[in-house]
């Protein structure tokens, strides 16, 4: 288990430095194998992982790391794990943020019932629309951390789509366009940060090829 760990570390070592500092991370991995057979291999990947971690902040390569990781965990995929919660959990009124004040406009006659016999078919294609929002999310921010934009440009056109999909068919169903506007403009943030960030590695690929040559 300790050479596992150890091995992983290693691993996540070697790929934050990166191309720019390949040597380093070749040497590191030399002396990871002799520490392995002195008995100190978790120590050393450790670290190994603690100095490729500063290492990040001190170089364009490692910056668009940091970038690409955050927007990953702390926009995309947060938001899709939000859309499963909202089917597991008191789907339609979790997605749609409602829950007791909904209910009690209904009772004092401010509104219409959020379900009601006309709109209640409606329930599994919006849940299946959702599901295929996090997913697509999910992917898009897995081709951003491995760098694939042309993929990711697809997945980005797919999340679109079915954003508009689902917003128009919620809006229809449930008489609220308020929400969808709401969808789209988070939409607008995250496509808009990636596409961003996408930019920025495409034109450091391109000056770095320059360089080399």
């Amino acid at each position: 288990m300790i050479a596992a760990i150890a091995r992983s570390l290693m691993a996540l070592a070697v790929h934050c430095l990166g191309e720019r500092r390949r040597e380093w991370a070749e040497a590191m991995e030399a002396e990871f194998y002799a520490a392995q057979e002195n008995g100190s291999s978790l120590g050393f990947a450790l670290g190994c992982f603690v100095a490729a971690v500063r290492e990040l902040p001190t170089h364009d390569e490692g910056r668009l790391a940091i970038a690409s990781h955050a927007l990953a965990f702390v926009l995309v995929i947060p938001a899709a794990a939000l859309l499963l919660s909202s089917v597991l959990n008191g789907f339609p009124h979790s997605y749609f943020g409602s829950g007791a004040l909904d209910g009690l406009t209904w009772v004092l006659g401010n509104r219409e019932p959020l379900l009601s016999e006309g709109n209640r078919a409606a329930l599994p294609p919006l849940a299946i629309l959702i599901v295929l929002l996090a997913g697509a999310r999910l992917r898009l921010a897995w081709l951003m951390l491995e760098r694939d934009w042309s993929r990711g440009a697809g997945t980005a056109m797919l999340l679109g789509a079915v954003t508009m999909t689902l917003a128009i068919l919620a809006g229809v169903v449930f008489d609220d366009f308020a929400f969808a506007l709401g969808q789209l403009a988070v939409l607008v943030v995250e496509l808009g940060s990636v596409a961003a960030l996408a930019q920025r590695q495409l034109s450091f690929a391109a000056s770095r090829g320059a360089v080399e040559k």
